[in-house]
């Protein structure tokens, strides 16, 4: 299906399926108010002082540049990003946000610039741009676009090495062209995506450890609506009962540890976190950022403004990443009662016969882990590191970069956390013999393999094995929030 970009419309499932190289149109009516846009941006350049356009930047507002082509000069002075490169899909996703941006038709940004950049959307993995990670501080991801511009100048090396036939710009569209933060709110919206899939099959192995642990379902059941009334912790409670058949489960306990009784009020912050990450990204790809905004084409209006700043997108990937914490906390909880809460039932470390045996021990001690870089991701949270740059005009940064950069490898981490509650929930099911139904069933039948042989042996195998199923698993959910 073509996905056509309006300005307006983009969702965060579109800016993946776009970083991998699905169809898309540009809306006419978008792409004419874009150049609308550029002609009055030209307009109020002749009537009054336009930052950019008759100033230099940052502390240089006061001057007047003097450089032949200033918007090349600020390109290259601009591109000094640094670190690895963006992986090719992310660079797309970012280039289609940017597009979409320009699309909102305040920019001021060129048609050919526009056209520019769709092209370069369309680019197959060789002919991208190779955009460095690092640079940005939240306030527009100037380091990355001036790449961008510069490899769409034919100045920079695409990913295969060549240099592209440069294209033909303004050369007042190199502000606008940077005025975004495009490669930032691209990993946002890639890292909210996969962690919100994660967090749903989340709900499911843990509804494994369920029945494993023989829980009790009260903690999961209607008195969750009206003792906690939140969208993400009433979603949990349901997912969860849903998937267990309360006549197969004799409660083991008048009351359940924290990882399972608690799981509806800790994991649904992190539902809810996702969810509104989700709302700020899609506000912001929707929106046009660039200083100054073209508000009114007759007579020709510009506004100098701060909407390029990121603290909300900042503070919501915060969020989310602190309510990540404790929805990995309950699965490690999980994992360590599996092994070891006498009121299962289980043998201590789910280990075969033998004596001394330590079965799978060592998944405590993986789950612990893992904590430890989970907590890592979430401390001194990057938005309240705010800094002052170029003589102070710009004194307050958000570093929302910084954030959404420790999306994807917290994503990596949990990822390994439910592979690792999976591998435990399975084989102490397998040694019960307690039965699970309908989707519960079928996610156990694809991890028939994982059970294992009752006396120890080599573990890795096993655990990237159920790290694969909950990749798979993960991958064909559906997206709830989108």
């Amino acid at each position: 299906m073509t996905i056509t970009l309006t300005g307006q419309h983009l969702t965060i499932g579109a800016v993946e399926s776009l970083g991998r190289q699905a169809d898309f149109a540009v809306d006419p009516e978008a792409e004419s108010a874009v150049e609308q846009a550029a002609d009055a941006a030209r307009a109020a350049a002749r009537l009054r002082p336009v930052y950019g356009r008759t100033s230099g930047v940052g502390a240089n507002r006061d001057q007047t540049s003097t450089s032949a082509q200033p918007g090349r000069a600020l390109l290259r002075s601009h591109g000094a990003g640094w670190g690895q490169p963006f992986p090719c899909g992310t660079v797309r996703s970012a280039l289609a946000i940017r597009v979409n941006q320009l699309l909102a038709g305040t920019s001021g940004a060129s048609g050919s610039l526009l056209r520019a950049l769709v092209e370069a959307t369309r680019a197959d993995d060789a002919h991208l741009p190779v955009v460095h990670r690092r640079g940005a501080i939240g306030t527009g991801d100037l380091t990355a676009l001036a790449e961008v511009g510069l490899t769409l100048l034919g100045e920079r090396p695409r990913h295969d090495g060549t240099l592209q036939s440069p294209v033909s710009i303004d050369d007042a569209d190199a502000l606008p062209l940077m005025s975004s933060s495009a490669f930032t709110l691209a990993e946002a919206a890639l890292g909210c995506l996969e962690l919100g899939r994660l967090a749903d099959v989340a709900m499911t192995v843990c509804a494994l450890s369920f029945v494993a642990l023989r829980g009790n379902p009260e903690a999961f059941g209607p008195a969750v609506a009206r003792v906690t009334p939140f969208p993400g912790a009433v979603t949990a409670a349901a997912k969860v009962s849903g998937l267990v058949d309360p006549s197969a489960v004799a409660p083991a306990q008048l009351q359940d540890f924290f990882g399972l009784r608690t799981f509806p009020q800790v994991h649904g912050p992190l539902l809810d976190q996702i969810d509104a990450l989700r709302r700020v990204v899609e506000a912001l790809v929707n929106s046009g950022s660039e200083n100054p905004a073209v508000l009114h084409h007759d007579p020709p209006t510009v506004a100098h403004h701060g909407g390029f700043h990121q603290a909300y997108l900042a503070l919501a990937v915060d969020a989310v990443l602190l309510a990540l914490v404790g929805s990995a906390h309950t699965g490690a909880s999980r994992i360590a009662h599996l092994l070891t809460d006498p009121a299962s039932g289980l043998p201590r470390f789910l280990a075969g016969p033998e004596a001394g045996s330590s079965g799978l021990l060592i998944l405590e001690y993986d789950a612990a882990s893992a904590m430890a870089l989970l907590r890592e991701a979430a401390s001194a949270p990057r938005s309240i590191q705010w800094v002052s740059v170029s003589a102070g005009v710009e004194d307050g940064a958000s570093h929302a970069s910084a954030s959404t950069a420790r999306l994807a490898e917290a994503a990596d981490t949990y990822r390994q956390l439910i592979a690792l509650e999976l591998v435990t929930a399975v084989r102490a099911l397998g040694i019960s013999g307690r039965r699970v139904e309908g989707e519960l069933s079928d996610l156990l039948a694809r991890c028939a393999d994982l059970a294992g042989e009752p006396d120890d042996h080599d573990l890795a195998p096993t655990v990237a094995a159920a790290v694969g199923i909950v990749e798979q698993y993960a991958a064909e959910a559906p997206l709830r929030s989108t």
